[in-house]
């Protein structure tokens, strides 16, 4: 079999991606050394993220084995992570910050990462899982993990704990080690499968990662503390982040558009997650990235490029006189509306799409189901705010 197959099959198999790579003849010649390097990377990334779920399920198992239970225990559950986020340094300092910085302690797995879903104001008992949500375990979704990376450079720069710059240096590993050798971030790391492993814009992770070692790699403000080589090695992945980008900014008749929530790591093509949750361009999640790419100082040309494309696709698409409640079936006219963008958009013709549990997808909202209208956001207004912005950056960055 020619090696080019057994790497995609591999690949295949172990991340639960489609296969991706082009399945060559028996006879077809030998890969070149670039795409020879380039399996050997990928393998190596899928070795390590397999090495290191052993790491964490073997501390977990171990402490099981000490206290007698068969299943682990479960810390409390809640929707974000149990306590306002945004704290002042001296905050730090105070007895309350002092006790949930020890729970984020102990929250932190064996391999560097926070799981969502969790109760952070407690701390974590021998045998007790890492999180609540068991394919979340550790994840970069829901500000997990860039979070309390963020929290824990505060909390050094406030009280000079080394405990904090420990874990601070480990959770910064553990986002180098997740990244694909193509610069994306999966959902979850290590992988676990399924559209855990897409490329994922949605909720701002890619963004999230992207702000955090930005930060890092200037090495300002919280992040003084932060070593060269932590600073180098933080530019190099947001070097790579920022390519990631621009190679999956969905091209339309060879103009760029906006992203998916979450693109295949191979072909770096939009891809589905939930049912409801098509393959497609999405207006929502792509505000993030357009607004970090006009955040940048001295933007290279492809990226200027990619915002002008960006903001004309907006733009295009744009719903005005109509607004719209959650639950309706139904678009309602108002002239004072402010614009207002589907939040999926079908890749190839720019026509609003909308899913259901069921995997259907349709053109209109109301032939989703009631309990699909009322628990997603179909409809956003967010992309009017990136085009306000654009109006200035553009003045600065014309298009070529």
């Amino acid at each position: 079999m020619h090696s080019s197959l057994r790497f995609a099959l591999a690949l295949a198999a172990v991340c639960q991606l489609p296969m991706a790579l082009a399945a060559a003849p028996a006879n077809t010649p030998a890969p070149d050394t670039a795409q020879a390097a380039l399996e050997a990377e990928w393998q190596t990334y899928i070795t390590r993220s397999q090495e290191l779920r052993k790491l964490d399920q073997q501390q977990l198992r171990k402490e099981m084995k000490r206290r007698g239970l068969k299943e682990p225990l479960l810390p409390a559950y809640t929707k974000e992570f149990g306590f306002e986020t945004e704290q002042p340094l001296e905050w730090f300092t105070s007895t309350e910050g002092k006790a949930i910085m020890e729970a984020i302690l102990s929250l932190q797995t064996p391999t560097g990462g926070w799981s969502k879903r969790t109760d952070m104001t407690k701390k974590r008992k021998p045998g007790m899982a890492f999180g609540n949500e068991k394919n979340y375990i550790p994840t970069f979704d829901n500000d997990a993990t860039s979070k309390q990376l963020t929290l824990l450079a505060k909390a050094y720069t406030a009280t000079g704990d080394k405990a904090y710059q420990d874990a601070f240096a480990r959770g910064l590993t553990l986002i180098f080690n997740a990244q694909y050798p193509n610069g994306g971030w999966p959902q979850n790391y290590p992988l676990v499968g399924g559209y855990h492993n897409y490329i994922t814009y949605n909720d701002s992770l890619m963004v999230n990662l992207m702000f955090l070692l930005r930060d890092v790699a200037n090495g300002e403000g919280n992040y003084t503390f932060v070593s060269k080589e932590q600073r180098a090695l933080a530019q190099r992945s947001l070097d790579k982040a920022i390519q990631c980008a621009l190679n999956t900014q969905v091209l339309i008749n060879g103009q760029p558009t906006v992203w998916g929530a979450q693109h295949d790591p191979i072909t770096l093509m939009p891809a589905q997650a939930r049912a409801y949750e098509m393959a497609s361009l999405t207006s929502a999640e792509s505000v993030w990235m357009v607004e970090f790419f006009m955040g940048l100082e001295n933007p290279s040309a492809d990226v200027i490029n990619a915002v002008h494309g960006a903001a004309a696709w907006y733009e295009a698409t744009k719903i005005t006189g109509k607004t719209w409640v959650r639950g309706e079936a139904e678009l309602k006219d108002d002239t004072n509306a402010p614009a207002l963008w589907s939040r999926f958009y079908e890749l190839g013709t720019n026509k609003p799409i909308f899913g259901d549990r069921d995997g259907s997808v349709h053109y209109e909202i109301g032939k989703v189901s009631k309990e699909r209208r009322e628990g997603y956001a179909w409809y956003t207004t967010s992309p009017a705010k990136v085009l306000k912005h654009y109006a200035k950056w553009a003045k600065k960055y014309p298009r070529a």
